[in-house]
C-alpha cells in the first residue's frame, strides 16, 4: 500500500513548546511510514510565511494563530489532499486551530500539554477529533494507570545527546518553571523566605517575565535580592537551567507543555509540586505514583518549606526520586514514539528496524 500523507500541525500554544518538538514528531511519523508535511502555528509570527527548515528536511509552513493565519492554514490543508491530519496542541481538542481544519481530512488531536478545559472541549475533545489514547501503564497488582494525555504523548530527548550545557547562574538556585500566580505564588515565596537565612547561598530563579506584585511581596519578605525573574527560556537555555538547579518548584498558572515536566525528570532535577490543585493535580498523581517526587502534596506534615529543605539537603530519598524520574523520562524517549504511533494511528506500520517495511511502501 502507499504511504499515508500526513499533515502535522504543531500549535505552539504552551509554555515550554518549541518548533523542535515538531521536528521530533515529524521524524517519528516518517519512521512509522508516513509522508509528512509540517505546519507550525506560532502566535504573533504573521500570517502565511513559508520557509525551509534545514537543507533536505522539506518545507515547513508557518502561520499565525489569528484569523488570517488560520485561513492560510485552512487553504493549505485542503489543497494538500492529505490522508490524515494530526494536530499537536495543549489546548483541549485543538481549539480554534481544529476549527480551521474542519473538513480538510480525517483529523486527530495529539495532546502535548496541560491546559484548562473550555467550551472547545465539548466541541472538539470528543467525536470528530478524539485525543490519541494515553499510554497505559501497568501498576503492581495488574491494574492500569494512565498518564495524563498531555504527558503520555509528549517525548523527551536524552540530555546527554548534545554538548555539555554550562550553568547560566553563578551559585546555587531553586527553579520556578512558570510565572507565579495567586495564592500559590505567595506560598512559594513564603516557603523560600523561611529557608533564606539558613540557606543564604541559594536563590530562587523564575523562568518568567518580571511580576510587580510578587516583586513587592519578595521585598516585604526580605528576599528581594534573592528572587529573580529571568524571562521565558528557549529550549537550550531551559535544559541548562534544569541541569544545574538544586530543585524545581512546579507551580503557577498558564498552559504548559508535557515535555517541560519530562525534561526536568530527564535532567535529574528534583521536582516538587507546590500544590496538587487544578492543572497540577494529574501531574502530581502521576509523579507520586512513580515515586518521582515524595512531596507532590507540598511536603509530609511540614509543608512546602519542609519539601524545599529536603531537596536542598540532597539526601538518599531525593536521590531515589531523581533516579526513578530519569527512568520514567526514558520511557518517553523520542526513539520509542514511532512504534507507539504505528500501534495507534491507522495506516502506519513499523518494522523491526523502526522503519516502514518495503512491502508497505
Amino acid at each position: 500500500m502507499s504511504a499515508p500523507r500526513v499533515l502535522l500541525v504543531e500549535w505552539l500554544d504552551a509554555i515550554g513548546s518549541d518548533a523542535a518538538d515538531a521536528r521530533g514528531r515529524r521524524s517519528a511519523l516518517r519512521s512509522a511510514g508516513a509522508v509528512v508535511r509540517v505546519a507550525t502555528v506560532v502566535p504573533g509570527c504573521g500570517a502565511g510565511a513559508v520557509g525551509a527548515e534545514t537543507p533536505g528536511a522539506g518545507a515547513v509552513v508557518e502561520c499565525d494563530a489569528g484569523p488570517e493565519g488560520l485561513e492560510f492554514l485552512r487553504r493549505f490543508a485542503r489543497e494538500g489532499r492529505f490522508d490524515l491530519i494530526l494536530l499537536a496542541a495543549a489546548t483541549p481538542g485543538g481549539g480554534r486551530v481544529a476549527e480551521a481544519l474542519e473538513g480538510a481530512a480525517p483529523a486527530h488531536w495529539w495532546p502535548t500539554g496541560m491546559a484548562h478545559a473550555s467550551d472547545w472541549r465539548a466541541r472538539w475533545g470528543f467525536g470528530p477529533r478524539p485525543a490519541l489514547p494515553a499510554m497505559a501503564e501497568t501498576r503492581r497488582g495488574g491494574s492500569i494507570d494512565e498518564a495524563p494525555a498531555g504527558l503520555a504523548w509528549s517525548s523527551v530527548e536524552s540530555p546527554s545527546s548534545g554538548r555539555p550545557r554550562l550553568t547560566l547562574w553563578d551559585g546555587d538556585y531553586l527553579l520556578g518553571i512558570l510565572t507565579l500566580a495567586g495564592g500559590e505564588g505567595s506560598r512559594v515565596l513564603t516557603a523560600f523566605a523561611s529557608l533564606a537565612s539558613a540557606w543564604s547561598g541559594v536563590d530562587l530563579v523564575v523562568l518568567a517575565d518580571p511580576h510587580p506584585a510578587f516583586e513587592r511581596e519578595a521585598r516585604a519578605l526580605g528576599i528581594a535580592t534573592r528572587v529573580h525573574f529571568v524571562g521565558p527560556a528557549p529550549r537550550e537555555a531551559e535544559w541548562a537551567w534544569w541541569a544545574h538547579a538544586s530543585g524545581a518548584i512546579l507551580a503557577g498558572g498558564g498552559t504548559f507543555s508535557g515535555g517541560l515536566v519530562l525534561r526536568g525528570l530527564a535532567a535529574g532535577c528534583p521536582l516538587i509540586v507546590a500544590s496538587p490543585d487544578g492543572l497540577w493535580r494529574p501531574v502530581s498523581s502521576w509523579l507520586t505514583h512513580h515515586g518521582c517526587t515524595p512531596w507532590s502534596n507540598g511536603g509530609e506534615g511540614d509543608g512546602l518549606s519542609g519539601a524545599l529543605l529536603r531537596v536542598l539537603e540532597q539526601g538518599p530519598t531525593v536521590a531515589g526520586a531523581v533516579a526513578r524520574g530519569r527512568a520514567l523520562a526514558g520511557a518517553h524517549a523520542w526513539s520509542l514514539l514511532p512504534g507507539r504511533l504505528a500501534a495507534t494511528v491507522p495506516g502506519l506500520v513499523v518494522g523491526p528496524t523502526g522503519r516502514r517495511p518495503a512491502s508497505a511502501a
